[in-house]
């Protein structure tokens, strides 16, 4: 009986060694968010997030034209939220080419379970009275 309770006191010993030298920290790594991507051939569709997935939405631009994607409206905030929107701009070209276009990445975060709707218009801020050069929209169902 002696024997055994020996044996069980140097495992357990280890046992508590090992975590405390380990930190006391799991060894499975920690969750990290997902990026789902996704461009304009996504228009008018849906996707599927989990809470704290960010979509990144990235769209052709061209900023000497004086259009810029704009957020025309996200239905349901406590669900998504912009996080950033950013101009890429292109690679430089050798000549460089005058008027070249870009991209414009926006960031989403999926907040809580839920669906929400993100629509975008890509025109000139100040031609409040012109239709759109276009739209983009998606439907962000999160779980």
């Amino acid at each position: 009986m002696k024997g055994t309770k020996t044996i069980l006191a140097i495992i357990l010993g280890t046992i508590l060694i090992t975590g405390i030298a380990c930190g006391g920290k799991s060894a499975s790594p920690t969750p990290t968010a997902n990026e789902v991507n996704v461009d304009a051939s996504y228009n008018g569709s849906d996707v599927m997030l989990v809470v704290g997935d960010q979509l990144i939405v990235t769209l052709d631009s061209n900023s000497t034209t004086g259009y810029s994607w704009n957020l025309s409206a996200i239905s349901d905030t406590s669900v998504v939220t912009k996080v950033n929107d950013v101009y890429a701009t292109p690679t430089p070209t050798n000549p460089p080419l005058m008027g070249q276009g870009g991209q414009e990445v926006w960031t989403f975060e999926a907040l809580k379970a839920g669906t929400a709707n993100i629509s975008m218009k890509y025109i000139r801020p100040w031609e409040t009275t012109a239709e759109p050069a276009a739209n983009f929209s998606i439907t962000v169902n999160v779980k």
